[in-house]
């Protein structure tokens, strides 16, 4: 872990200057026992003797004049992203382990939700009715057992992974190929914020301002896959980014499912052909459940305190709801739904989405 903090803002830095750090770059500099202080405010003849005469070096003693370190760090406060650095304890353990993992992970949301069991789960953008079907059957069944889901948050089966598993309240990561600050695609912007606002994640290893550059997305399935100890492909075609992000995870070694289709579409061939290679079929939730050998967390069964949450619980049931609806189902007075609303959020009853929204803690 870095311990010095500047240490961890001149990472964040250097990640600015070079476009994305890159992990061989990261060994280079570590190699030389400089610290990303002296790296960054070293005179480049000096750095150059000490690193070598690598193009990246070029362009860091060419871009770090226009960039104050504190002044970015600052700015990425102000959009409410956080970073974490592959030195950090929060840094996902998972990634730590993949080949050429990300330096820099920028996020919004909860990392903690990656302690949990993440599976991802990942599909075509042309899907058909039998594969969002398939989604809504399996993925809200997985993540109302207690799975994390992860995907790419791409049009298509990724937006049914990330719905169905809010659907069922559930914990889902959405790993993008751009910055935060712009989500892609941007008809997803809503369910950006949803996935954060209901206690989910949103990351990406490009810092805000990065555009969705065709590059980024094969570049990022890498991290679904490197989160992730499985890996469900509900519906995909030979070329589709989704066999990419199966091809990384044979390569990290983690459980590959797949869901059987039709041999007379280009929407299955590629699931069909993951089956040929030995991917576990997959017809149910069950198939993952039971391959793991136990059933996840159980979700705790939250019951009302006293006659003011049994009223609000009743009026919540299984919805999202202003604080001003709550007080009219109800039936209680303001003062009293307000203060009971913050104790139950304290023991985890409830949660408040934010805007003074809440849902019932499942």
């Amino acid at each position: 872990m870095i311990k010095n903090r500047k240490e961890q803002i001149y990472i964040l830095a250097l990640d600015m200057a070079l476009n994305t750090f890159g992990f061989e770059r990261l060994k280079k500099i570590k190699q030389s026992g400089l610290s990303f202080e002296e790296v960054w405010e070293m005179p480049g003849e000096q750095l150059e003797q000490k690193l070598g005469k690598y193009d990246f070096i070029e362009k860091l003693i060419k871009e770090r004049g226009k960039i104050d370190p504190d002044r970015e760090y600052g700015k990425l406060e102000k959009q409410k992203i956080s970073f974490t650095t592959i030195y950090d304890e929060d840094y996902p353990k998972n990634l730590k382990e993949i080949f050429s993992p990300p330096v820099v992970l920028y996020y919004k949301g909860d990392l903690n939700v990656l302690n949990e069991v993440c599976l991802a789960v990942v599909g075509s953008r042309k899907f058909t009715t039998y594969g969002k079907n398939v989604a809504e059957k399996v993925v809200y069944s997985l993540a109302e057992s207690g799975f994390t889901i992860v995907s790419g948050m791409a049009l298509g089966i990724d937006t049914f992974a990330h719905t169905y598993a809010l659907n069922a309240k559930g914990s889902t990561v959405a790993v993008l190929g751009c910055g935060l600050d712009h989500p892609y695609p941007s008809s997803n912007a809503n369910l950006f914020r949803q996935i954060i606002d209901s206690g989910g994640l949103a990351l990406s290893e490009y810092m805000p301002g990065k555009p969705p550059l065709p590059q980024h997305f094969p570049a990022r399935n890498r991290i679904i896959s490197g989160l992730s100890k499985g890996i469900l492909i509900i519906e995909a075609g030979i070329k589709s980014g989704a066999l990419i992000t199966a091809r990384d995870g044979f390569e990290q070694n983690k459980d590959i499912f797949a869901v059987p289709g039709t041999i007379f579409g280009e929407s299955s061939s590629g699931t069909n052909q993951l089956l040929k290679m030995g991917a576990n079929l997959v017809t149910s939730s069950e198939d993952i459940i039971e391959y793991y050998g136990y059933k996840t967390k159980p979700k705790k069964v939250m019951k009302p305190a006293n006659n003011k949450e049994k009223a609000i619980f009743e009026a919540l049931k299984d919805e999202k709801m202003h604080v001003d609806k709550i007080i009219k189902e109800s039936g209680l007075e303001a003062q009293k739904v307000i203060s009971s609303l913050t104790l139950m959020e304290i023991k985890g009853k409830v949660k408040n989405l934010g805007g003074m929204v809440y849902t019932l803690n499942s």
